[in-house]
């Protein structure tokens, strides 16, 4: 005989029927859209990684590497190839916010964190592109998950989970290791949890933390530990000028704003201060999603303070926001201004979301050159270019005058070589691959989009000829969107 089902089971299938048919269908969106525009330049030099497996790399860990190669092995080089693994980590990551939020509070929290993660710009246009904020998401949230149950059970299985999962997430991304902090913040605010803060199994927790990031500390320890100095060059932590500068920390709440919504970023700020200000708030379940927030965000936002943050930087704290943020919208809800706050601002959301999948920002009166959703397009036209370059001089191998460029070339032009300038390869991985050989008789072509024309000096001294050859624009229907030059580089007959 059939059991009848009560309305607090009907309202959770009715929850989680809805989160996961928005998960589904999102996952088919990001599957068909992706192989639709050409690699962006970084996701090119991820790929150029991939090609050449290491411990780990001299700006990053290797996790997003390791994830191109898989996916290349399956789909080839291809744009899918490159982008698949970053489609799957992103459905992954939707189906830890449900759970997630279902185990910190409901249901209903879990299906309003889902939609809030698929109106937000960056967690949607981050499902696609295979960079490293991906893979760090996906293995920053399943840690988050997996500490819940450590905590509230405190078995040994899944503080060992949640140690490797923090260290699979450093591997693609530095910040991940944040995440101790965020766990041991939410211990030590609570005095039933306190203890575990010293207990064996948190030990274990850290040691396979340790454990699984291996490769990135025998990679650097054997490179002079490039990468502290890139990570602290990168922040703006090397300058001589360091201070406070109020237009870097208003452009960082700008980046902010653009890459997560007006309406998420800020009712994100909101949540988490109401859950600090109003005691009535505070449970154990606010102040998890507030421990995964404050380390990573407050970090950034002082950084801030010399030098601004990019927007994606704070992408794993925003998740425990938007958790939270759901949270607070479901008790909340029968206040008027909070229904209008949350609707309007998920239509804004979407709206600013749907605006990014599209090809031109043009209809804003955005310059071609100015517009961001171009910077993938048009590489087709710049492989044809290439094409015709070879024919015409029959170059033994390109030169280009950044690490993107030539990634970005290489990926489109697979039967010839592209180098960066010796001088320029420092702090690049370019660095640490083989440099072009200067042969007698040989030629290369340097192609440029320094608008500026500048020849670096090492290609002075390395070619005793060198004489422009033109140059050509990357275009994509009709418009305009970056000029490219060219000299032709020519060696003595006498090596």
């Amino acid at each position: 005989m059939l059991k009848r089902i009560t309305p607090l089971a009907q309202k959770k299938s009715f929850y989680r029927a809805f989160a996961f048919g928005l998960i589904f269908a999102a996952f088919f969106f990001h599957l068909l859209y992706a192989p639709t525009f050409d690699l962006v330049p970084d996701e090119a030099y991820y790929w150029l990684w991939s090609k050449h497996p290491s411990l780990s790399y001299a700006t990053k860990g290797p996790l997003v590497s390791w994830a191109i190669a898989v996916g290349s092995f399956f789909f080839g080089d291809t744009i899918l190839g490159v982008r698949i693994m970053s489609i799957l980590f992103g459905l992954g990551s939707a189906v830890l916010i449900y759970l997630l939020a279902k185990k910190l509070f409901e249901a209903q929290t879990a299906f309003i964190a889902v939609l809030f993660a698929a109106a937000c710009p960056l967690f949607s246009i981050g499902s696609v592109l295979m960079t490293i904020d991906s893979p760090s998401l996906f293995f920053w949230l399943l840690a988050a998950l997996l500490f819940v149950y450590a905590f509230s059970e405190n078995k040994r299985r899944y503080w060992i989970a949640s140690g490797i999962s923090v260290g699979l997430g450093f591997l693609a991304k530095y910040v991940n290791g944040f995440e101790i902090l965020s766990f041991s913040l939410f211990l030590a605010l609570q005095s039933t949890t306190r203890p575990l803060l010293w207990s064996k199994n948190y030990f274990y927790f850290i040691f396979f933390f340790l454990l699984l990031s291996l490769p990135i500390w025998i990679w650097n320890f054997n490179h002079g530990w490039v990468t502290v100095y890139h990570l602290l060059h990168r922040g703006g932590l090397t300058s001589s000028s360091l201070g406070f500068h109020p237009d870097e920390l208003i452009k960082f709440f700008q980046e902010q704003i653009l890459s997560y919504s007006p309406f998420l970023f800020v009712g994100v700020l909101l949540a988490v201060s109401l859950t600090l200000l109003v005691p009535v708030f505070r449970t154990s379940g606010t102040l998890y999603c507030v421990s995964l927030f404050l380390p990573v965000f407050l970090f950034y936002f002082l950084l801030s303070f010399h030098q601004a943050a990019k927007g994606n930087w704070t992408v794993t704290a925003i998740s425990g926001g938007l958790i939270l943020l759901a949270y607070l919208s479901s008790s909340l809800w029968s206040l008027p201004w909070v229904k209008i706050f949350v609707l309007g601002g998920l239509l804004l959301s979407f709206l600013q979301t749907a605006l990014l999948h599209g090809e031109s920002l043009s209809f804003l009166g955005i310059k071609p050159e100015k517009d961001p959703l171009l910077r993938p397009r048009g590489w087709q036209s710049v492989a044809v270019q290439l094409e015709v370059i070879q024919n015409k001089f029959h170059p033994d191998f390109f030169i280009a005058n950044d690490y993107a460029l030539a990634s970005a070339l290489s990926f489109l032009h697979r039967n010839s070589s592209f180098f960066l300038p010796t001088d320029l390869r420092s702090q690049t991985q370019f660095d640490y691959w083989d440099g072009y050989k200067i042969k007698p008789h040989c030629q290369a072509v340097y192609i440029s989009n320094d608008q500026t024309a500048f020849i670096p000096e090492c290609l002075k001294k390395e070619f005793v000829k060198i004489e422009p050859a033109g140059g050509f624009w990357r275009e994509y229907k009709g418009k305009k969107i970056e000029y490219y030059r060219l000299w032709l580089l020519s060696a003595s007959a006498e090596k």
